[in-house]
């Protein structure tokens, strides 16, 4: 056995990394980059005077090209790299933001949304795919992740609309290549935990096409039941988030509350979400975690489902809000952590594909669903039945789990 150089990086048992600070400092960077993009396109839409409709076809187009390579993204991570994969994409995403200023016409407008928002969503796959990896799936370190990377989900809109409102839109943009910069050099300093035949050869154009085989390896991935339960619990999770994304805020506004005070409410409730997730080693060490998972997605869909019944009051909707964002706060770490526990280290990043694939399907179902619900009924009424038939579907993974394996885990 020949002896570690002294300058080698010391893994612990494993082979996990020593320090998780740059997989943290990973994780803040690439979810808050995504919330910069959120924040700053339909600003720069307004200004070159788009319609609502164009404006929403801007918003639509960030997710397209990440339903549908998702997977492929994930198991590219898998056979060539995780770090490497993100360095690629996060120096992407930083170039695409700069072009922005330079390119206002709807058409290329499109076109760059679809490109950076796969690009920005391959980074926050790596990060989800990198934490599994050095961690092991170790519920307490992925919650310190998950909290890590809410404070991105916090400052960053902050700091772009100050250098928006303070400097202008192109420094706006270009700030977001100054934080992909600042993802990459903490992406690069995360210490490899695959094989190092991820680590060497050159990139082929065979190694980045999308294959068949990787979609099919990915799907077959939910014949493992832990892996389909995740799935079943995250697409009920970002369910509920489309439908408060969708017409809470509307909810909000009818009501008379302002931009101001609404904007301070979801805010707080991200917070919270982030100290939720801190409490994960805890809850995790005492109760089974399918339970667990079952009992927040449960309690999260029924503070958005009573919204109506709260009587308008700020205080109240505000104290729901933030229990909700509390609870899912929770179950993020947990639905991470059995995920990484379930499927082998070296397709990570396919199952992490395979989530995000299926969380983007539940974020374009559920919003058109309610759409039509409110529209015939009214908003109220949207509120009920969404809420119903999600806790319908909550309701069949409880005799799932009842009847299974997955209450010991």
């Amino acid at each position: 056995m020949s002896e570690q150089k002294s300058g080698d990086p010391k893994p612990e048992q494993g082979g996990r990394p020593k320090s998780l600070a740059a997989p943290y400092a990973a994780g803040l960077f690439s979810m808050g980059q995504a919330e910069l993009l959120t924040f700053l396109v339909p600003l720069w839409a307004v200004l070159q005077g788009a319609s609502p409709a164009e404006i929403g076809l801007l918003v639509g187009a960030k997710s397209l090209l990440t339903f549908f390579l998702a997977i492929h993204g994930g198991a590219m991570m898998d056979r060539l790299g995780t770090r490497r994969v993100m360095l690629f994409f996060t120096a992407t995403t930083g170039c695409l933001a700069a072009l922005y200023p330079f390119l206002p016409w709807l058409p290329v407008m499109v076109v760059l949304q679809m490109m950076i928002g796969f690009a920005s969503n391959m980074t926050w796959i790596g990060a989800q795919t990198m934490i599994a990896q050095v961690t092991g799936g170790d519920p307490a370190k992925i919650g310190r992740f998950s909290f890590f990377s809410r404070i991105g989900n916090v400052i960053a809109p902050v700091l772009m609309g100050l250098l928006w409102d303070f400097a202008g839109p192109t420094a706006a943009f270009f700030g977001v290549a100054c934080w992909s910069s600042c993802m990459f050099y903490a992406v690069s300093k995360v210490e490899n935990p695959q094989a190092p035949s991820t680590l060497i050869g050159k990139i082929s154009l065979r190694d980045v096409l999308p294959k068949l085989s990787d979609y099919t390896g990915s799907i077959k991935l939910v014949l493992i039941p832990a892996v389909a339960f995740t799935l079943a619990i995250s697409f009920t999770r970002h369910a509920t988030n489309a439908a408060e994304n969708s017409f809470l805020i509307v909810y909000l506004r009818e009501l008379g509350f302002s931009g101001t005070l609404i904007g301070a409410m979801f805010s707080t409730a991200e917070v919270l979400n982030g100290i939720g997730s801190l409490f994960v080693g805890r809850f995790s060490n005492r109760w089974p975690i399918p339970w667990l998972m079952i009992g927040f997605t449960a309690v999260s869909i029924i503070l958005l489902a009573i919204t109506p019944l709260l009587g308008g009051v700020f205080v109240l909707l505000a104290l729901a809000q933030c229990v909700r964002r509390m609870s899912e706060g929770l179950v993020q770490p947990l639905m991470f952590s059995l995920q990484a526990r379930a499927a082998p280290r070296n397709l990570q990043g396919a199952i992490v594909g395979l989530r995000v694939t299926n969380n983007r399907l539940a974020s374009i179902i559920t919003p058109i669903f309610m759409g039509l619900v409110v529209q015939a009924f009214g908003i109220s009424t949207g509120f009920f039945v969404t809420g119903g038939v999600l806790l319908f579907g909550v309701l069949c993974l409880v005799i799932v789990v009842a009847r299974s394996d997955l209450n010991k885990s």
